[in-house]
């Protein structure tokens, strides 16, 4: 016989799981320090080319506009700003992706303990209808 309050209570879960996929998988694979080191290596690539194409237009924009005649020095001191803007923009673009990473991260453990603990409570179901049944014989 089916228990009604046992059904609904895996139904539940089924569609806790099936909606919120997405955010237990990082929780199920990865330990926390090494889903934001995955995250800022990533982030570190992405950063690094879209400051890179960033970069190139700006450049493309000033040489066909404003430096005709660019001397050596000056060259050389577009280069270090470039690269100190991209220090500076690689520094806030990662503590912004290991904080979004750190959050999705928290948000997912949460799901798995609240997962963890509705299994329990399934168990206690399962373990309270085994031990209510009579053995065959006993009538």
């Amino acid at each position: 016989m089916l228990n009604e309050e046992r059904v609904k209570h895996m139904t539940r879960m089924a569609m806790v799981e099936e909606k919120e996929n997405r955010k237990l998988r990082p929780v199920l694979y990865y330990s926390k320090k090494d889903y934001l080191s995955l995250c800022t290596i990533g982030g570190v690539f992405a950063g690094t080319l879209v400051y890179g194409i960033l970069y190139v237009g700006a450049v493309a924009i000033l040489f066909g506009t404003f430096f005709v005649n660019l001397s050596l020095v000056g060259l050389i001191l577009g280069i270090l700003l470039g690269l100190v803007l991209y220090v500076l923009y690689l520094y806030y673009y990662l503590r912004s992706v290991r904080r979004r990473a750190r959050k999705r991260y928290d948000e997912g453990a949460a799901l798995v303990r609240q997962l963890r603990r509705d299994y329990r409570i399934l168990n206690e179901m399962y373990q309270k209808e085994d031990l209510s049944k009579t053995p065959e014989g006993w009538d």
